[in-house]
């Protein structure tokens, strides 16, 4: 499976592919907590990171799905 590009700065603070092993439905569970605590937030750059980290996510529901189409 294509590690999303979004995600690839992360790596040093994982284990290699550890995000592989998350479920769509796992995944799917940060972009909607991150989400909300995003709206939730009153300083600006902590809910700007909160979007950031959900669309990093959102990128990794997107590898599950095209590795699923054979990509």
């Amino acid at each position: 499976m294509k590690t999303p590009e979004s995600i690839k700065s992360h790596a040093a603070d994982y284990k290699n592919g550890s995000w592989q092993d998350d479920s769509i439905e796992e995944l799917g569970h940060w972009v909607h907590l991150l989400v909300k605590r995003s709206q939730h937030r009153d300083n600006p750059i902590k809910a700007a990171k909160d979007l950031e980290d959900a669309q990093n996510y959102l990128n990794m529901i997107q590898a599950h799905v095209a590795h699923a189409k054979g990509g």
